[in-house]
């Protein structure tokens, strides 16, 4: 049910783009004869302002004909003022980027609604929750620690805490925390997860809160720009060589992540759309052939070269884009049923009646409770020091968080439980939301 909820969004997300380049041909006197809502055969059909409206069976996506973007089209003029082609150079690059900028007005709305309505954001770098027979359990970390440094090196947000944490495993790190004004050191030795990632068991703490409508936008453009930053980011990393166990950031993932999402919460699943409307936005703009981005590069190379490109020579490109931008959809598709089957188990060594003994547990791989709760959801971020620096919070929007803090707080990925009053930690800083990173835990254990 979630997983096809989430499907239905990301067609939502899709059918925005093409709006936007709907709505911006048709400012600019650019004939738009068709619209499609998904695709597969149509369901129900009207004419409105000239154009053609298609709902098809299978809503999924959408997609917009603009008269003359096509130059092998039948019936094409080329000097038809109404066509795609007849145009000046400016009007078909605003035409171009108006998918992207939809998928971005579309994140900035959705977060300023969660803003004004009031959303759970989280406290930076205070503890929420301490998994029972976790390494922090046993260290005697407490709710409401406001985490200083770790080996004496400052942490400035929840994500990089977690990656210090994850980084070397079995090995006993000097956790310096603030507990009710008083610093200490903790002493916390992390266990490794099933990636062989560090884990110590504790989530990071949240509050409830609602903004003005000026610091609801504010704070919805800081998130924005925080989101984008960090997908740019993320594939970065990525493409130069990420770490082998981490997941990649294909869409894929994304959207089983924002599917387990659905399932704690709409307030929870809008923040994942933010980031992958955000990300449709700046994967369009790839300057790929087939994508928005592609055809961008091909408006630079006609303003270097004073006139446009082979007809031939673009399809041409677009055709080979297209078919890459398939394969790659179906590799993702592939990795995603692989990742589905259950792993090969090694066997064990045989017995005395010839049969194999199972292989046992390494006692000290990863640990039950102190594995996690987040099942690969974005992981929550918070920043470390007073001011405006904003860090990532997988999706969620987070103002200062100045208020009482949740006694609870949810896994990575839901909505936490409501504000029970708590007093928090000082110094908290605006947060923003972002995309899943490749460490993909909520917590530190």
């Amino acid at each position: 049910m979630y997983a096809l909820l989430a499907l239905l969004a990301l067609g939502l997300l899709l059918a925005v783009h093409e709006l936007g380049h709907l709505l911006a041909a048709r400012l600019l006197g650019v004939s738009v004869p068709r619209f499609s809502l998904g695709f597969g055969p149509p369901l129900l059909s009207f004419r409105l302002f000239g154009t053609e409206y298609v709902i098809a069976a299978i809503p999924l996506g959408a997609s917009a004909t603009l008269h003359g973007m096509n130059p092998h089209a039948p019936g094409l003029e080329p000097g038809d003022p109404r066509s795609y082609s007849a145009q000046r150079r400016w009007k078909r690059v605003l035409i171009t980027l108006a998918g992207s900028l939809a998928n971005y007005l579309f994140a900035l709305a959705l977060l300023f609604a969660l803003y004004t309505s009031g959303t759970h954001v989280v406290v930076p770098l205070t503890v929420g929750t301490v998994t029972p027979g976790s390494e922090a359990a046993r260290a005697q970390l407490l709710p409401g620690d406001r985490i200083l440094s770790v080996d004496g090196k400052t942490v400035k947000s929840w994500s990089e805490f977690v990656e210090l944490i994850g980084e070397e495993p079995g090995r006993e790190r000097s956790l310096v925390v603030v507990r009710q004004g008083d610093p200490r050191v903790v002493p916390v030795r992390p266990r490794p997860d099933e990636r062989g990632v560090g884990r110590i068991g504790v989530s990071q703490q949240y509050v409830y809160r609602k903004h003005s409508p000026g610091e609801a936008l504010v704070q919805s453009l800081v998130h924005t720009q925080r989101v984008a930053a960090e997908a740019l980011e993320l594939v970065w990393r990525w493409v130069g060589g990420a770490d082998p166990l981490a997941e990649a950031p294909s869409s894929v993932a994304v959207v089983r992540q924002s599917s387990g999402a659905a399932s704690t919460g709409l307030d929870s699943f809008l923040r994942v759309l933010v980031a992958i409307s955000v990300a449709l936005a700046l994967l369009h703009l790839v300057p790929v052939p087939g994508l928005d981005g592609g055809r961008l590069l091909f408006l630079a190379i006609e303003s270097a070269r004073g006139r446009p490109v082979s007809p031939r020579v673009e399809t041409l490109a677009n055709t080979v884009g297209f078919l890459a931008i398939i394969a790659t959809i179906l590799a993702l598709a592939a990795a995603e049923v692989r990742r589905a089957l259950p792993p090969s188990k090694e066997p064990g060594a045989p017995t005395p009646g010839g049969l194999a003994a199972p292989a046992l547990p390494d006692a000290g791989g990863s640990g039950g409770q102190d594995g996690g709760s987040d099942a690969g959801l974005p992981s929550a971020d918070a920043g470390g020091t007073p001011g405006p620096e904003v860090v990532s919070d997988a999706g969620r929007p987070s103002p200062d968080a100045g208020r009482a803090a949740s006694a609870g707080v949810a896994p990575d990925g839901g909505s936490p439980p409501p504000d029970a009053g708590g007093p928090t930690g000082p110094g908290p800083t605006p947060d923003a939301g972002g995309l899943p990173r490749a460490t993909g835990a909520a917590d530190a254990g």
